[in-house]
């Protein structure tokens, strides 16, 4: 009695286990010919009704085997069950395959809708492997030798060329034998120098067939942008994993449970492992300065840009807004708003933005740019807009232009009108004449300089005050002439520049963080390349006489920079100590020229 309530208890789980169905294609893409894989998967069950055949034009679908895999957890047994079927597209085009039942101890359970796409370039075969119709007998699983790797991992990158601020989508993929049960990490591990890293999308997971091995699949989706040129070295990703690997039944058990017909798996060995990927190379173009627009902000992906205003009637004093949509695939989080064209008869103010991204990841979607604007005068267009970029796939600047839009403004600004009810002001001719009053007798020592009495030009108030007036009027003339003479002669500019220099490196130290290396980088080019670019500074730095310590840290400001311009997550904001260190070095750069 007591052997038979232990085989219930081992039994019984097998039964209470919930039932469950899953179908997935091995790939969403394949070539005319180019056989796909689509498995079913049925947990909880020991056998389930599938068709032999699925019907769709455009593809041949036939049921190629099944495989049983047995698995303890937590002595809780469950039974997995894997339907094999063979899809070899026919011709080009997009296919769906729609939901088929799988009746499962009489339930009926329905697939979800599968699509494929299928390219050109192949020819249409029959379906390798086992003939039409043939199953895969169900038994013991195949030894190690048979069953292929237990686990691995695969980086997938999208481009192996890119260009400076160009946002590259990445795939990580991790491997598990579906022999295999466990838990995995909520994120893999994945950085370096040089890139940045978007947030990665939630973990899909799927069934795959790899050299006739069932895998479950767990996927991440990101993206990675590269902040400075040259071959970039893409490190390992890494994901932590506890598995349950089929064991051996314990010992102490007696001979009559090794006896029974347990299932294979029942027992497992718990192990805790990390997956890794393997390293990479990635070739980084710097953007190229033929035909780069003054205006160009660090968009670079490809886009397109349409706008719109509201109200489109506003009165005196009222702001309209301008608002530019700029939507693509690129990098969003790097990229400048576009700039106005046309607006002398505007007041504009700086815009606000706002990014809303359609996929996992950040890589495409729409950001918006909203002008505010107050009229100068009457106006019945709005500015222009103008937003250039550069398209890694033609290696081009694209400049995106925006006509002017219809409004209705009115200047602000404008005089008030009289309140109501008040009275306007009588014109002069019909103001009444004062009255003079009766038998007065002027007073003659008031009337001094008046109709009744002379005094000299030169002596007079009104004569001094514009003479004085003049001449200072003159003086002013003068210095204004001999300063812009002086700001424009090499003494005036070195005085003017040193004092830029002066104001930049004192300014760094009460500039917000997020600015800090974009402050710090302007006074680099001001200092060693005279208004120059990054790599006119670099250059500069190379051919220095600095000590290389301090040229170390003088090409990290750069780079610093170009992480918090181009990259598409943005760089983090310097420590305090951070920033300290590097206006030390600059202030040895400055002390240096000042020798």
């Amino acid at each position: 009695m007591k052997r038979a309530f232990l085989i219930l208890a081992l039994i019984l789980p097998l039964c209470l286990h919930a039932q469950e169905v899953a179908a997935g294609l091995s790939a969403n893409q394949a070539q005319v010919g180019e056989p796909v894989q689509l498995m079913v998967t049925v947990r909880g069950a020991r056998g389930a009704e599938v068709p032999e055949k699925l019907s769709v034009k455009g593809l041949q679908i036939n049921l190629a085997g099944r495989s049983t895999q047995f698995e303890m957890r937590n002595f809780k047994m469950s039974s997995t069950l894997t339907y094999t079927y063979i899809v070899v597209p026919l011709f080009e085009g997009e296919f769906s395959i729609p939901p088929f039942d799988v009746n499962i101890e009489g339930k009926s359970f329905r697939t979800q809708v599968m699509n494929l796409s299928v390219r050109g370039g192949g020819q249409a075969q029959q379906a390798p492997g086992l003939p039409q119709g043939s199953q895969i007998p169900s038994g013991p699983p195949p030894s190690s030798a048979d069953e292929g790797d237990p686990f691995f991992a695969d980086l997938i990158l999208s481009k192996k060329k890119v260009f400076v601020g160009e946002v590259v989508p990445v795939e990580l993929r991790f491997y598990f034998n579906s022999r295999i049960g466990g838990q995995v990490g909520e994120r893999p591990n994945f950085g370096g120098e040089g890139f940045t890293v978007q947030k990665f999308s939630n973990a899909v997971k799927r069934e795959q067939v790899v050299n006739g091995t069932n895998y479950t699949v767990f996927s991440f989706q990101s993206a990675i942008t590269a902040v400075k040129s040259g071959t970039l070295e893409i490190p390992e990703a890494s994901l932590e994993a506890r598995l349950q690997f089929p064991g051996k039944m314990p010992q102490g058990f007696d001979s009559f449970f090794n006896n029974l017909p347990l299932p294979q798996g029942m027992f497992s060995d718990n192990r805790d492992v990390t997956l890794k990927t393997k390293p990479m190379q990635l070739e980084v173009l710097p953007l190229p300065k033929d035909g780069k627009p003054e205006d160009f902000s660090g968009a670079v992906g490809k886009f397109t840009m349409d706008a719109s205003v509201s109200p489109k009637k506003a009165a005196a004093g009222e702001p309209v807004t301008l608002k530019a949509s700029v939507s693509g695939q690129g990098n969003f989080e790097g990229m400048g708003s576009p700039v106005l064209t046309g607006d002398e008869g505007w007041r504009s103010y700086p815009p606000t933005d706002k990014f809303q991204s359609t996929d996992a990841v950040g890589f495409t979607g729409e950001k918006t740019f909203e002008f505010p604007l107050i009229a100068r005068q009457d106006q019945t267009r709005t500015p222009g807009l103008r937003f250039s970029y550069f398209d890694p796939s033609t290696e081009k600047y694209i400049v995106l232009t925006q006509d002017p839009l219809d409004v209705n403004a009115k200047a602000g600004g404008a005089a008030a009108p009289a309140a109501s009810g008040t009275p306007a002001a009588a014109p002069l001719a019909n103001k009444p004449a004062p009255t003079s009053s009766p038998a007065s007798t002027p007073d003659v020592t008031a009337m001094a300089g008046g109709a009744s009495s002379w005094t000299s030009l030169l002596v007079r108030k009104e004569f001094l005050i514009a003479n004085a007036s003049l001449a200072v009027a003159w003086l002013a003339v003068l210095l204004i002439l001999s300063l812009r003479k002086f700001t424009r002669s090499r003494a005036g500019l070195e005085l003017a520049r040193r004092k830029h220099l002066k104001d930049a490196l004192g300014a760094l130290q009460g500039v917000e963080p997020t600015a800090f290396y974009e402050k710090a980088r302007d006074y680099l080019i001001l200092r060693l390349s005279n208004g120059g670019d990054d790599l006119d500074t670099a250059a500069r730095i190379d051919s220095s006489a600095l000590p290389p310590e301090i040229k170390a840290s003088l090409h990290q400001v750069i780079e610093r920079h170009g992480e918090s311009k181009y990259a598409a997550g943005g760089a983090p904001p310097p420590s305090a100590e951070e920033r300290q260190a590097v206006i030390s070095i600059l202030k040895s750069l400055e002390a240096s020229y000042e020798k």
